[in-house]
């Protein structure tokens, strides 16, 4: 009676030993497989951002336009894909708030082709100085700490120049903005430190609503000083004498044109942005720098 019954609980034990060894060998294989699965990823990351640097070489050492800026292996399983830019022909928004005077105007004048109204173009413009100033006044239509604090914002403004476009969306005032002009960050460069924006390099956004040409001008600039091949930065493009002879031949400016163009441009310098993207199976990485004269001024990754 005694060995029947021990017989009847062992079953019962036998088959909840093997449940539970089975749940612990699915438990162990799931983990196995995320580990794998992780592993995998790590590789290809790896790989992307191997691929990227190898892009961030070759950048550095070819023009605008070379082939070598696109390449893959045999399949198209891993690669790089280089864009190259100059920030030179962009807006450093640190060089117009640290004039003397400073130039706000400037930024009212672009704010205002955007759509903004009087009041929001004075708000941000002022809301832009504050922000850099280390004078602890606030402008008329600006914000110092107090307005910051009331807006949640302990520890601001930072009294210091504007260390990417990015941070410009902190200062208050600019939100109407960011409103009217989703793609304002293409605008400005805070690594571009030349005391003019390059008109050779200004893209068609720029040379319409800050310098005030039509689209038809801008077009048949752009045409021109990208020279026959069509590739901006390349051996052919246009090199006129002076920022002169770019109003009054090449865009024949009217005297508003001429004005703003004497103002704020010039055709001088060059601050060379590498885009590099690295794939490997699906995988991609990006690598950006920025460079001026051998001096690196810029790195970041995602």
């Amino acid at each position: 009676m005694m060995k029947e019954k021990e017989s009847g609980m062992a079953l019962p034990m036998v088959l909840w030993t093997i449940a539970l060894l089975a749940g612990i060998v699915v438990l162990l294989v799931g983990v196995l497989d995320g580990w794998i699965s992780e592993e995998t990823r790590a590789g290809k990351i790896f790989q992307a951002r191997q691929q990227a640097l190898s892009g961030i070489a070759v950048g550095q050492a070819v023009q605008p336009g070379d082939p070598i800026l696109q390449h893959s292996t045999e399949g198209g399983a891993e690669g790089y894909s280089v864009v190259i830019k100059d920030e030179s022909g962009l807006i450093n928004p640190n060089t117009w708030l640290r004039m003397t005077p400073d130039r706000r105007d400037l930024f009212q004048k672009l704010f205002t082709a955007w759509g903004l109204d009087m009041n929001q173009c004075a708000a941000a413009a002022d809301g832009l100085y504050d922000w850099q100033s280390p004078n602890p006044f606030r402008s008329p239509h600006g914000a110092k700490q107090p307005e910051y604090e009331a807006a949640g914002k302990s520890g601001l403004p930072p009294g210091a120049p504007f260390v990417s476009p990015e941070e410009m969306s902190l200062a208050i005032g600019f939100g109407p903005v960011m409103q009217a002009k989703p793609t304002w960050k293409s605008y400005f460069s805070t690594l571009n430190n030349l005391p003019k924006i390059n008109i050779l390099h200004a893209p068609k956004d720029i040379l319409t609503d800050l310098l005030g040409l039509t689209p038809a001008q801008a077009d048949a600039w752009i045409t021109q000083r990208n020279g026959k091949d069509g590739i901006e930065g390349t051996e052919d493009d246009l090199k006129p004498s002076n920022i002169e002879q770019v109003e009054r031949i090449y865009l024949a400016a009217n005297n508003a044109q001429k004005a703003i163009i004497s103002d704020t441009c010039d055709i001088t310098g060059s601050i060379r942005r590498i885009e590099s993207t690295g794939y490997c199976n699906g995988v991609k990485h990006r690598i950006t720098i920025v460079t001026s004269e051998g001096t690196l001024l810029g790195w970041s990754e995602q």
